[in-house]
């Protein structure tokens, strides 16, 4: 079996998940934060001049990418705009920044909206546990103690 990272190990053990963590969310993770010395998603948005817009989705999506003269915009829902679910989607928003850069849209075959959405999903997961540590100074006892503070990818969802 391969040794896993530090983060691997800590997002199998904070989120109750026995899979093991997408690799490129892990070294996505680990570079961002290495870089600019936070887990928070929007002061890495910020850094990495990520523009951030509120809009009014009504119930769905909480958040969306686009890209406009190929600079990324993350549209998040101000239904959320005083929620912990805010941190969790930013994250997931940003996963989809950092890792799936020129993605567009929804695309079939190998690299299909599931996998990229997941892969979206791993990355948010593990963000917001180093979040955690970063603000607690230690790991949380349990996923649910994450969901509190930060959401999480089926918070909200009807």
């Amino acid at each position: 079996m391969m040794n896993e990272s530090k983060l691997g190990m800590f997002w199998k053990e904070s989120s109750g998940n026995t899979k093991s963590t997408n690799n490129l969310a892990i070294r996505a993770i680990e570079t961002v934060i290495g870089r600019y010395q936070t887990a928070d998603p929007f002061l890495i948005s910020q850094k990495l001049n990520v523009e951030i817009d509120w809009v009014n989705f009504g119930v769905h999506p909480l958040g969306e990418t686009t890209y406009f003269k190929k600079q990324p915009i993350v549209l998040l829902n101000k239904r959320i705009l005083y929620s912990p679910q805010r941190f969790f989607t930013m994250s997931h928003e940003l996963g989809h920044v950092i890792m799936h850069e020129g993605f567009g849209g929804y695309q079939t075959g190998r690299l299909s909206y599931g996998v990229l959405e997941r892969q979206a999903n791993e990355f948010a997961s593990g963000l917001i546990g180093m979040l955690y540590v970063e603000e607690h100074g230690t790991k949380p006892d349990t996923y649910g103690e994450l969901v509190h503070e930060y959401g999480s990818p089926v918070d909200e969802l009807d």
